[in-house]
């Protein structure tokens, strides 16, 4: 496995875990490239939430002195399907989540 696919399988792992001790039910799709990493399902509301898990990166762009978050764009499927992006720090195990989409 290429050390890329690695940081996503952890990254993916780490949000499973935010996600299941934050009351959530937490399902993996069974096709490798579908939209969405993750569907979760609020164990009290009844909301399903649809992650796609990604290496939190940053860099310091041109003028700036702190680095700021390196966006992913979301496909037009994943934005019809409302999914929220999950970016993951795998050595901090910190999880920053998209706000919600209107």
């Amino acid at each position: 496995m290429h050390h890329k696919q690695q940081v996503g399988v952890l990254c993916e792992a780490i949000l499973r875990e935010h996600l299941i001790r934050n009351n959530y039910f937490v399902f993996t799709p069974i096709g490798q490239q579908g939209p969405a990493d993750l569907i979760a399902i609020d164990s009290q509301t009844g909301e399903v939430v649809l992650f796609d898990s990604k290496a939190d990166r940053k860099r310091i762009n041109p003028g700036r002195k702190n680095p700021d978050r390196i966006h992913r764009k979301r496909t037009a499927l994943q934005k019809k399907m409302g999914v929220r992006l999950a970016y993951v720090d795998e050595e901090k195990r910190t999880i920053w989540i998209t706000p919600p989409l209107d």
